[in-house]
């Protein structure tokens, strides 16, 4: 009766130590998986992150630009009139300083008294821009159709989304780069839906 009781007891005891080492392999593969998920949370905030100051600094530039340009503008026609001057008689300068102080008040005036402004339905404003808007986007996908199909014979009857037309043309060999200039995209958008979906 003994043998009985010692041998049920170590089997119970093989079995629980079985149990346990299941348990703790399965806790260990959800250290691992949560590991894991939290290197992608990361590389998604590091990507987002660099994607925002990407164009962070294409707003800095785009607004630099539009502030150098009026500049540009006036130092140009203030070389020109330099220029110019130098190559008429002190009397000629004279009448073509006096014939630009004249057009100096005149575009003065013309800025000082606005035209005024012609305002468009929202209605109208809006058709105009869907339409514009749905013939780029057209654009853009016949271009990336005919990317992605070059060797194929038919093009296939339901369109691509812009995410799968990114994940197909990388696939295909083509550079992130290359993708960005077919699709009219951002590299880092085509790099951020390459790296979700690849």
């Amino acid at each position: 009766m003994t043998t009985v009781l010692i041998v049920t007891l170590f089997l119970v005891q093989l079995i629980t130590i079985f149990a346990i080492v299941i348990l703790n392999s399965k806790l260990s593969k959800f250290h691992d998986l949560e590991k894991r998920q939290n290197e992608l949370v990361n590389e998604m905030d590091n990507a987002i992150s660099v994607y925002l100051m990407e164009m962070r600094e294409e707003n800095d530039r785009l607004i630099n630009e539009l502030k150098k340009q009026p500049v540009l503008q006036r130092s140009v026609h203030l070389n020109t009139d330099k220029q110019s001057s130098t190559q008429y008689s002190a009397d000629e300068q004279m009448v073509k300083s006096q014939n630009q102080a004249a057009t100096v008040t005149n575009k003065i005036n013309q800025v000082s008294e606005p035209e005024p402004r012609k305002f468009i339905p929202v209605k109208q404003a809006a058709h105009a821009y869907k339409k514009q808007k749905n013939q780029q986007f057209d654009e853009v996908e016949e271009s990336v159709e005919t990317e992605l199909f070059k060797d194929a014979e038919h093009v296939p009857s339901k369109p691509l989304t812009t995410e799968q037309q990114a994940v197909e043309l990388y696939r295909n060999g083509k550079s992130i780069e290359e993708i960005a200039k077919i699709m009219q995209r951002g590299k880092t958008e085509i790099e951020l839906l390459v790296k979700f979906h690849a």
